[in-house]
């Protein structure tokens, strides 16, 4: 097979596009995110200046779009100094083409192309672990893992969807045991408020550049940003946020999900300001009863284990799941050493450093 490496060029090719993404994740079938309105969300309107996306395809001999490859470039402050990244996201080969080579060669050329566009790195958080040999031909270096940890509620919804809804009823007993155990008493003075919109959310700007400081490695997470990131068509966010005062000093963003039939809350973000570590605790039980109030079983989050530790994860209920996510990246700028972008103790990653939930 003969492929092609090029630019892809929305206006003329949308539809293809579209159609190959359903092709690749079926299991979105039904959902907004197969839809025109969702791509041009995510990949026309990131609000930096300059290119909103970076966009490649590989086409057969016919023409036919077989391949997507595309980044969002993200910022990071990086030890002080702001680098523009790719993000890599929606890696597509199609599914009558594999085999052929298509994601090794596509890739090569995606991130050829991302280093002469003058972006620092590319971020990448594959699961499949089939895909890992791809990326490394490539360049790509595993940082570290991001492991999927979760809390359980309840198991009613988990047995039920294997067929064994009776184990609950043996289950559920040791899950609320386990989840007074690993209760914490709630710090006084600190106030937690709900919020539905970003906008809403009263000292964000203060906080997030306080936060930015005590973290070596830190997206950049301004307002423009946050409007963005949960802006997306048709998925509503819940920001549950520590006060001490009129001070805001911890937030978390939630979003209600449905995995492996269990309603659940995929937790995509969890800050708390250094000085106020009392608050880590507080910000764990909030997410609890937020969750219980709303009919969820499970919360689930994305975490590397140096900051599992610090936000004590395993103190307050969680266990590790088998799933992984590998943290990936390519360095095209060679003034930021590896020691910088390859030690764990220097991120803070979660799902809103990605384009997951």
């Amino acid at each position: 097979m003969e492929i092609t490496c090029k630019k892809f060029d929305y206006k003329e090719r949308l539809d293809e596009q579209r159609e190959l993404f359903v092709d690749c994740f079926p299991e979105n079938l039904g959902t907004a995110v197969i839809g025109k309105e969702h791509y041009m969300w995510k990949f026309q309107s990131f609000p930096i200046d300059g290119k909103k996306s970076y966009e490649y395809i590989a086409t057969d001999e016919k023409e036919n779009i077989v391949g997507y490859y595309a980044a969002i470039p993200y910022q990071y402050d990086i030890d002080g100094k702001v680098y523009t990244v790719a993000m890599v996201c929606d890696v597509m080969t199609s599914s009558k083409c594999r085999g052929a080579g298509i994601f090794t060669k596509l890739g090569r050329y995606s991130t050829d192309e991302y280093a002469k566009e003058g972006l620092a790195f590319s971020t990448g958080y594959p699961i499949r672990k089939a895909v890992i040999p791809g990326h490394m031909k490539v360049g790509w270096k595993i940082a570290f893992e991001l492991p999927l940890y979760m809390h359980f509620i309840s198991s009613s919804s988990l047995f039920a969807e294997k067929g064994k809804k009776w184990l609950s009823f043996f289950a559920n007993p040791f899950i609320k045991l386990y989840a007074m155990l690993c209760s914490k008493r709630i710090k006084k003075g600190i106030d937690i408020l709900t919020y539905n919109k970003f906008e809403d959310i009263k000292g964000y700007e203060d906080f997030e550049t306080e936060w930015r400081k005590s973290v070596k490695n830190s997206l950049i997470k301004d307002a423009a940003f946050m409007k963005w990131r949960y802006g997306a068509p048709e998925k509503k966010y819940k920001f549950v946020c520590a006060y001490k005062g009129n001070k805001l000093i911890g937030l978390s963003t939630i979003r209600a999900i449905v995995k492996e039939g269990v309603p659940s809350y995929g937790i995509l973000d969890f800050m708390v300001l250094d000085e106020h570590k009392d608050a880590i605790n507080t910000l764990h039980s909030a997410l609890k009863s937020t969750a219980k109030e709303n009919g969820r079983e499970a919360l689930m989050m994305i975490m590397s284990r140096n900051m599992r530790k610090y936000y004590n994860l395993i103190g307050n209920g969680y266990l590790r799941s088998p799933f992984t996510f590998n943290f990936i990246i390519k360095k095209y700028d060679d003034s930021i050493s590896d020691e910088k972008l390859f030690n764990e103790k220097n991120w803070h990653l979660m799902f809103v450093d990605s384009d997951d939930l």
